[in-house]
């Protein structure tokens, strides 16, 4: 049988476990940590240490490298585990764009929420958001083609409209929109 291999604190990393071998790895694992600055970034920022949050789910999604498994056969187990992972990096994704937005940083968002809004094109939120930020930093003709990609995106791939709070977003840009501006939006999308 092959000997147990050391982990470099001197903690087998391979043990024999009855007929096989097990994997024993301690809490350093990606997946652990992420969950780990994940959790503390929200109650930072449910505590308004708003750069405390920021720093650490920043962390969190640095240790993202792309698909979970990818090019891995997984059965139910780890699918279900993948499936968890990825609904938490999504939330990792919007507390950063909640923290963004409560330290007044729209300008510096933009970039990421377009390229949220391309990769989750189905998520409503970060449209909205996408949306909140071009109207907060008075880009309100951005923010209105926006509002139409959105529009656009649900009625073809689901039949639907946007929710109340996009809408309401909506609304209210038109109504501190010059007509200039609503005369350009209206240009752009023909």
């Amino acid at each position: 049988m092959l000997a147990d291999l050391p982990c470099p604190p001197g903690r087998p990393l391979l043990v024999t476990d009855g007929p096989g071998y097990r994997l024993d790895v301690d809490d350093d694992v990606d997946a652990r940590v992420f969950e780990v600055l994940v959790r503390r970034a929200q109650g930072e920022r449910d505590a308004q240490l708003l750069d405390a949050a920021s720093h650490h789910v920043t962390q969190a999604l640095n240790l993202w490298r792309g698909p979970l498994l990818s090019n891995l056969p997984v059965g139910s187990v780890l699918a279900g585990r993948t499936v968890c992972l990825e609904e938490l990096r999504i939330r990792a994704l919007e507390l950063r764009v909640e923290i963004g937005a409560a330290r007044g940083r729209f300008r510096h968002m933009l970039p990421d929420l377009r390229a949220l809004v391309e990769e989750y094109p189905l998520h409503e939120w970060f449209h909205g958001q996408l949306i909140q930020a071009l109207h907060q930093v008075g880009r309100r003709a951005e923010a209105l083609r926006a509002y139409r990609n959105l529009y656009a995106v649900l009625r073809a791939e689901l039949g639907l409209e946007p929710s109340a709070e996009p809408r309401r977003l909506h609304a209210e840009i038109l109504g501190q929109a010059s007509a200039t501006e609503l005369r350009r939006a209206a240009r752009e999308a023909a």
